[in-house]
């Protein structure tokens, strides 16, 4: 995963676990959530390496200003 994707994801994952922690009123063990959340993540993006990858060609493709056919 590209540095700033992983940053945006690391972000909203960040969000969802405080989110979580204020719903519960401080009774859940957000460390241990958050590590819970980084490996699904990475479950994930493992899963998804073959579409992912077809996506950053896409961007780079449009950033480089070819148009598809």
């Amino acid at each position: 995963m590209r540095d700033s994707h992983r940053a945006d994801a690391e972000r909203l994952l960040v969000r969802a676990v405080e989110e979580e922690a204020r719903r519960t009123g401080g009774r859940t063990d957000s460390g241990a959530l958050m590590s819970r959340a980084r490996a699904a993540l990475d479950t994930m993006a493992a899963g998804a390496a073959e579409e992912y990858a077809a996506y950053t060609r896409a961007l780079d493709s449009v950033a480089a200003g070819d148009r598809p056919l």
